[in-house]
């Protein structure tokens, strides 16, 4: 009997673990999520390609241009009209003046083409300074000067008119 309700209780272990054992979760199906509405998309504009770009202006050493134009003025100052015309010409015609350097040149030009009698020249680098603006003034001395004063006068008139 011993042997009976041994091997029974064999038996019944297993089962008697597996009744107190909690049933595995049923499985859960959820609904599926609903797909987003579909709305046309517009046509998509293609963008227009982008203009080539500009390339900068080469670049003008301004230093380069005051040390030519300090040089001339510098000429001038010490009396050397001649070669102060010499510098003064070229720097004025080859266009790497800024429009105050350039209208520095040109009076300084001007007034020493006066110095040295160079009357005519002398007005009309005065009237290329009213070409580059109508505004250039001379200082209250300078236009008093008995001999670039008359050709300053006479320059602003052709090119101004007043």
């Amino acid at each position: 009997m011993k042997r009976t309700l041994r091997s029974t209780l064999w038996l019944a272990i297993p089962a008697l673990l597996t009744a107190c054992a909690t049933p595995p979760p049923a499985p859960v199906s959820y609904p599926a999520p609903a797909a987003p509405p579909v709305s046309p998309r517009p046509p998509t504009a293609v963008p227009a390609p982008l203009p080539a770009p500009v390339p900068p202006p080469p670049a003008v050493d301004n230093s380069a241009n005051e040390r030519a134009l300090a040089t001339g003025i510098g000429a001038y100052d010490r009396g050397d009209y001649g070669l102060a015309t010499r510098l003064l010409t070229p720097l004025v015609n080859d266009g790497t003046l800024d429009a105050e350097q350039q209208l520095r040149a040109l009076k300084t030009l001007a007034f020493s083409q006066c110095s040295t009698n160079a009357t005519t020249l002398c007005r009309q680098t005065f009237e290329r300074a009213f070409r580059a603006d109508p505004r250039f003034e001379l200082a209250a001395a300078e236009r008093g000067h008995p001999i670039w004063g008359p050709q300053f006068e006479r320059a602003r008139k052709a090119v101004v008119g007043k």
